[in-house]
């Protein structure tokens, strides 16, 4: 390795993106020449801010990042494999470095150097992730209808009433381009080989005159996400679970009144928001798995958890993860899921049959036990607790907004400290840097689902950068992985 003088590197680039050369007889290797000095100038495609930083922290050098933009000046400095201070106009510290990441372009020279200010305290884990989750705010400030302009919908479904008003909602209310309308299935194939929406909406209920179910011919003859509407009830919760194992990637209830319409605005929201990022090839079908042959008796306090958190892409390969698991004598489970509210109770009865644990809906107030799961949509702020008799106990101290995972993490490694695991899958996409963090402090297991498997796998990348984790998973073989977690 080159000591710090020897090298020193200008980088074209913007905030989040590939850095690059805005020339067009650069190619993307790198080019490099020698001075009599040792000093290398060169050019890099593929790299971004954030490698940079993360590069400056694990050499562990004494550092200065100067970030130049249009009309911009940013300084960052590094100590002893931390960034001590940030500078940028009239800001200094976290703030400074926070804007200096959000730079949308330009270059930037990295030399050595050294101040005697320290104005951060951070670790530089917990710094790239907020500076992720600030570039995201930014970004979330553009108009509902804007996110939504380059989306086009197909909405398939036999009731005209009800293809008006979801047609309003997309059109109206989320700006949205209405690809088609299609009354059954025969339509809506010909509307996806022409138009190639970007999503499609589908009543779970339709079907062909051959028996086979739509959801497969249209994954067959045009992969697109898509999202099923149905009234909720357990044979038709079933139908949408099978659907599922064919690659669909939500479900909703038809709404039914203005709250209803407005949570199911709120899902087709965030879904548009991220659709663009996902990667269609890893749409996986799964095989409908057997009823489980024995189930395992509710026990006592649990000893040891396991949480599961998912996002978008993630309910199959959690039911993966509830049917590979064959023991489990002393550990409760947690499991939170981006899903429409009213799906918990349908989706712990469906895997209640499928596994030997026992899922059920998580409530507050319950003591954790062992060979028992509970399952809750992303909301509210939970904390684990101790009671008096040395049971963890879920408590919900606030149920308004998205899941507080942070808060969540925390408590649950301060509870469990070792004891605890952690699996985050496919398209979670919520602020947990300092709770995973913790998690680690305390000696827990943090289990990231493999990227190339995910739907959705920006999230987890930026989990990746942590390098708070143990390894990836396949879901097929988490019982492998997780060890005496389960026994």
């Amino acid at each position: 390795m080159l000591a710090p003088a020897d090298r020193f590197y200008y980088i074209a680039g913007g905030q989040g993106c590939p850095c690059s050369l805005r020339h067009s007889t650069i190619q993307p290797w790198l080019q490099m020449t020698q001075t009599l000095e040792n000093v290398f100038n060169g050019y890099l495609e593929g790299i971004t801010l954030a490698d940079v930083v993360q590069l400056a922290c694990l050499e562990r050098y004494e550092r200065k990042m100067e970030v130049r933009g249009e009309n911009f000046l940013g300084i960052i400095y590094f100590a002893q494999g931390e960034i001590v201070h940030a500078e940028a106009g009239n800001l200094s510290g976290a703030k400074a470095f926070l804007e200096i990441m959000c730079c949308p372009g330009g270059t930037f020279s990295f030399t050595s150097g050294r101040t005697e200010t320290q104005t951060i305290h951070d670790s530089w884990n917990f710094l790239l992730m907020e500076a992720m989750r600030f570039i995201d705010e930014r970004s979330d400030t553009v108009s509902l209808t804007s996110a939504f302009t380059s989306l086009s919908v197909l909405v398939v479904d036999d009731s005209r009433i009800f293809t008006k008003a979801l047609v309003k909602l997309f059109d109206e209310e989320l700006g949205a381009r209405i690809a088609g309308k299609a009354a059954n299935v025969e339509e809506a194939l010909k509307i996806l080989e022409r138009e190639k929406p970007d999503l499609v909406t589908m009543d779970a209920n339709m079907s062909v005159a051959s028996g086979y179910m739509p959801l497969k011919h249209i994954m067959i003859r045009t992969p697109v996400p898509v999202a099923l509407m149905s009234d909720f009830s357990e044979t038709n919760f079933s139908t949408m679970m099978e659907y599922l194992c064919l690659g669909a990637v939500d479900l909703a209830e038809k709404p039914k009144d203005a709250e209803s319409w407005n949570i199911v605005g709120k899902r087709f929201k965030r879904l548009g928001q991220n659709i663009k990022e996902f990667r269609i090839k890893n749409i996986r079908r799964a095989r409908t798995p057997a009823v489980a042959d024995f189930k395992i008796p509710v026990g006592e306090p649990a000893e040891k958890l396991f949480i599961i958190l998912g996002g978008v892409g993630s309910l199959i390969e959690l039911q993966k993860i509830l049917v590979s698991i064959q023991s489990n004598r002393s550990a409760a489970g947690m499991i939170f899921l981006d899903l429409y509210p009213g799906v918990i109770p349908y989706l712990a009865s469906y895997f209640e049959k499928l596994t030997i644990i026992n899922p059920m809906k998580l409530e507050s107030k319950v003591p954790l036990l062992s060979s028992q799961c509970g399952i809750s949509y992303w909301h509210g702020s939970w904390q684990i607790t101790v009671d008096d008799n040395g049971a963890a106990v879920p408590i919900m101290n606030n149920d308004s907004g998205l899941l507080d995972a942070e808060s969540l993490l925390k408590s649950a490694a301060w509870a469990f400290s070792a004891k605890l695991t952690v699996i985050i899958l496919s398209g979670t996409d919520l602020p947990m840097a300092e709770g995973l963090m913790e998690v680690s402090s305390r000696k827990g297991r943090i289990f990231l689902q493999e990227p190339d498997t995910c739907l959705f796998p920006g999230p987890i990348l930026q989990l990746e950068a942590l390098h708070l984790h143990e390894s990836f998973i396949e879901a097929e073989k988490v019982t492998d992985l997780l060890g005496d977690i389960l026994k």
